[in-house]
């Protein structure tokens, strides 16, 4: 483990560190103790007033239980959830995970808010100094952009992502709720564009964790590098697949 703990110091992760973490662990190669050891590594990095935090999304369910609805988002968001003390937010689509200091705060009053709105989870980390660590993935896999169209309030935010999904879904727990979905987050096929104007900033640290890449940097910079791309060219983040349900709308709408 101490060579994770390394790596990870190595790219600016220190005690009081706040991050998101989205992660891809087969392009890490083989870590002995896997998901488990990696979480270790992070934990002692950040140390008791850190906070690490986890992509725990179900997407298209149509019940969500907090305690008990697996994440889609990899094992690594799996180990999170399940680890003692893990506070997991109530979005029924879009919920996040975290462990450390303050985050049932970072974590409370989601369900009525978009996924990746303001005010949103992602949104106040980024606002409190906190970071992203991308670990053997690229900007895809960044979903701080999305926090970005919605300070841009881009005029596709109410296209859903698959109309097909339920806009109305119901959680359970100890007080069973049904929340209205709105501000839908989309495709983010074509976010990789982010990465250049946040390297013409020198926003990013890169590293290596494992044999995979790793790419470190605050989640103010990419809300900002997003905002401004948007700002110039209001379909910078759509993919041109006309297959796409969300993009392809978007795209329509903005005469492109």
């Amino acid at each position: 483990m101490q060579s994770l703990v390394e790596s990870f110091r190595s790219i600016g992760i220190k005690p009081g560190t706040r991050l998101i973490v989205h992660s891809a662990l087969r392009h890490l190669g083989p870590i002995e103790g896997g998901a488990d050891t990696l979480l270790d590594a992070l934990l002692a990095c950040i140390g008791q007033s850190g906070i690490v935090m986890v992509p725990t999304f179900t997407y298209n369910n149509v019940v969500y239980d907090p305690e008990a609805t697996p994440s889609g988002t990899g094992i690594f968001t799996e180990i999170v959830r399940k680890r003692p003390g893990a506070v997991r937010s109530l979005h029924p689509t879009h919920s996040v995970a975290a462990i450390g200091e303050g985050a049932a705060q970072l974590c409370e009053g989601h369900h009525p808010l978009p996924g990746f709105g303001i005010d949103s989870p992602l949104d106040r980390l980024a606002k409190a100094g906190g970071g992203i660590l991308l670990l053997g993935v690229g900007h895809t896999g960044n979903s701080t952009v999305h926090v970005g169209e919605s300070h841009a309030r881009v005029p596709y935010l109410d296209i859903p992502f698959n109309p097909e999904w339920p806009s109305r879904i119901a959680i359970t727990g100890p007080v069973p709720m049904e929340v209205d979905l709105y501000d839908h987050p989309g495709c983010s096929r074509a976010f990789g564009v982010v990465e250049a104007s946040l390297r013409q900033r020198k926003a990013i640290r890169d590293g290596k964790i494992g044999t995979g890449l790793a790419q470190w940097m605050s989640g103010e910079s990419v809300i900002s590098a997003a905002v401004d791309l948007l700002r110039q060219d209001a379909a910078a983040l759509l993919c041109n697949d006309p297959e796409c349900y969300r993009c392809s709308r978007a795209r329509a709408r903005l005469g492109r």
